[in-house]
Formats: C-alpha cells, sequence, structure tokens
C-alpha cells in the first residue's frame, strides 16, 4: 500500500498516541477471526480504512481513517448473515427472500452492531472490528428471523414397547469420562432392549373361559343349595312361536372384542422412571459432520421430533439459543454438573439434526419428565469444529 509522506508522520503519531487514546496500536492489537462463532454464538466483521491523501493533521486524519474502515466493516455483515443457517436447508438468505418484514429486522440488527476493537496499522491504516451476536434479549440475528407462536407445544411421550437405554455411569462419574465411556457404547448395545407388552384390554366377560364360569356358577348352588341334583330332561311340549318385532342391532348386547390397547402414563408416572436428576443433556455427535444452526432439533430414528423450538419459550431462545457447539469436552458447562450423556447415530436434514436411538430418546424424554432440562434449553452438541 503507498502511503503519502505527511500520513506516515501521522501514522508514527498515531502509534505513539494509541495508548492514550484509548485505541490499540497493530502490535498489541485484540485478533478476531471474521465469520459465525457458534461458540461464543456471535459474528464477528473486519473493516479497514486510510486516511485521505490532503489530510491536514493527525486529528483529521484519524477521523477520517476511522470514518472508512467503519463503513467498510458494516458493509460486510450481509454476506456473513445470509449464510447462516436457521434450520436444515433454510439460510437467512431464503428467509429474507420470502420475507420481507424479516429482511427490514435484519437490515436493522447489522446496523445495531457494536464496535468491539478499533487499531492503528503500522502502515498508517485504521482497522474496525464490529461484532453482532446470533443470541441476545436485544439486537440479535434471533430476534430478527425467529416468529413468535401462539402456543408451546409438549415434548413427545417415550416409545412405550421399547425400553429407555442403561446409563453406563453414575452421578460420581466425572463428565468427561461420561463422554468417553458413552463414546464407546455400540448402537447393538444400545438397542439390546426388552419389549414392554402392553396389556391387552379384555370385557370382563371375555377374560372368563365358558369352563370357568360353569364351575363359578356350579359351586354357587352347592353352596346355597345343598340337596342340589341335577334335574331330569323331560321332552318340552311345542308352542307355536309368537312373532316378535326384531330388536335393532344397536341395541343387541355383545362382548367387546379382544383389542390391545398401548397403556398411557402420565408426566408424573414417567417422571417416577427416571434415574438421576441429570441438570442437562450432552448430544456426542462427533465424526458425523454436524453443521451447527440456529433452530436445533433432535430426532430419534423413528424420525420424530422430541427437541425442537416448538417445544420451548421463544424469547428463551431468543436470549440464550437452542444449544451451545462446542468441540473441547472441557466446555460443556451449559449441561451442567450432572449431565446425561448420548451418542448421536446420524445427522439428517442438511446434517443439521442429530439422530438418537429410540432407547436413548427414550431415556432423554424421561430424564426430561423428572427435571426438564430440555424446556431449560440445558443442551451441549459435541461436533467437528
Amino acid at each position: 500500500m503507498k502511503v503519502p509522506k505527511i500520513f506516515s508522520a501521522i501514522a508514527a503519531a498515531a502509534v505513539l498516541l494509541a495508548t492514550s487514546m484509548g485505541v490499540s496500536a497493530e502490535p498489541q492489537a485484540v485478533k478476531f477471526v471474521d465469520g459465525v462463532d457458534w461458540k461464543n454464538r456471535v459474528i464477528t466483521v473486519t473493516g479497514e480504512g486510510v486516511a485521505p491523501a490532503d489530510a491536514v493533521n493527525y486529528t483529521q486524519a484519524k477521523g477520517l481513517a476511522s470514518k472508512a474502515a467503519t463503513a467498510d466493516a458494516y458493509r460486510k455483515p450481509a454476506e456473513i448473515v445470509n449464510g447462516v443457517r436457521v434450520e436444515g436447508e433454510t439460510t437467512v438468505e431464503k428467509m429474507l427472500t420470502v420475507q420481507d418484514q424479516i429482511k427490514l429486522k435484519v437490515a436493522a440488527t447489522i446496523k445495531g452492531a457494536k464496535i468491539v476493537n478499533e487499531t492503528f496499522l503500522s502502515d498508517g491504516g485504521y482497522r474496525v472490528t464490529i461484532q453482532l451476536p446470533l443470541f441476545a434479549s436485544s439486537n440479535s440475528l434471533a430476534g430478527a428471523v425467529f416468529e413468535r407462536t401462539s402456543s408451546v407445544e409438549p415434548f413427545p411421550n417415550p416409545v412405550l414397547e421399547v425400553e429407555p437405554s442403561f446409563v453406563p455411569y453414575n452421578s460420581s462419574t466425572p463428565v468427561k469420562q461420561r463422554i468417553e465411556i458413552t463414546a464407546n457404547v455400540t448402537v447393538e448395545q444400545k438397542e439390546s432392549f426388552t419389549p414392554v407388552q402392553p396389556t391387552p384390554y379384555r370385557s370382563p366377560l371375555s377374560r372368563m373361559s365358558v369352563q370357568s364360569l360353569d364351575s363359578i356358577i356350579l359351586q354357587n348352588l352347592q353352596a346355597n343349595y345343598p340337596t342340589w341334583q341335577e334335574p331330569t330332561y323331560q321332552q318340552p311340549t311345542y308352542q307355536q312361536p309368537t312373532y316378535q318385532q326384531p330388536v335393532p342391532s344397536s341395541q343387541i348386547p355383545y362382548d367387546t372384542p379382544t383389542t390391545t390397547q398401548p397403556v398411557r402414563r402420565s408426566v408424573t408416572e414417567y417422571a417416577s422412571l427416571a434415574e438421576g436428576d441429570y441438570t442437562g443433556l450432552i448430544v456426542d455427535c462427533r465424526n458425523l459432520g454436524l453443521q451447527p444452526v440456529m433452530s436445533a432439533v433432535i430426532k430419534n430414528t423413528n424420525g420424530t421430533k422430541i427437541y425442537g423450538h416448538k417445544n420451548l419459550d421463544i424469547d428463551k431462545i431468543i436470549s440464550m439459543g437452542m444449544a451451545d457447539y462446542v468441540s473441547d469436552t472441557e466446555n460443556v458447562e451449559r449441561a451442567g454438573d450432572n449431565p446425561l450423556v448420548v451418542k448421536a447415530v446420524a445427522v439428517e436434514n442438511f446434517n443439521s439434526n442429530p439422530v438418537l436411538t429410540i432407547p436413548d430418546s427414550n431415556r432423554v424424554l424421561i430424564e426430561n419428565y423428572a427435571t426438564k432440562f430440555l424446556k431449560d434449553m440445558k443442551v451441549v452438541f459435541l461436533f467437528d469444529d
């Protein structure tokens, strides 16, 4: 970059005065990486600018270079924001093409991005770094793209016929060790369950065989009439039958046929099946190519969504996000001190949705009924960053 002599002097002065001016010089500059940081849930953009050659003094040069860098920084976020995935194949860019209201909200959010760092460069240039939060109670991308719903859907019930998976650790097992243990449990072990047989529904009469019914009648007769004897058969006298109006079929009594009705449990009954007082959920998605999204979804192998934005309070989603995406097993604080750890067996919908076995999804739902960690969004996804 060619720099006028007058500005070289200005740059030297800028380096000397950087500390007193509250702006860092390049050697001490904080390093920021442009793009989406899912771990810290921010979008970072850096802009650069230089003062014009006709700057007459340091103050004017500084102001013009800062203005040019700031303008450059605020021009760039749209490209990054447009590529952010909201859910599966839906990106912010696709939402903007069909909903003008969201387009206006996103534009206003970008304008509200905050300057987090300003740096003088050794060649006399100026650098400005701005950040836009993915999730925050005010001026966040989530606040611009998530639509408020009138109601919250309940979490689904576990699959009745399948036993929940076993938990291969206890409350005293360190979190990092839980992740290692769970990672070594095979799918075959997860699915080696004992089916729960539903209780068949039968009417009172159909539960009793003809022989047992005759036996009960005979016992009652013998108890009440000890001298009772089998009557001798007499030929009945024939009488002409009288005609009677047929009884409507709807009034004819009949025995309810044997059917299999699923046993329905209440939330309290499901909660009583919980094994641990779990504070959160860690889903190990490593080696599956999980792609972070703003609206995280967890499914089971039946295709049922066991965790999604429709189950949650939208204000909480906007302020804190539905899950943390981390690549380091040390950074799973969101799930608390006693997390339930499960291993995903696949990812779906553009690699955005972790898929759990049915035994594992049953375990997650049952434990959630007890401590409500899904409702509180205490969810962490381990993935390959």
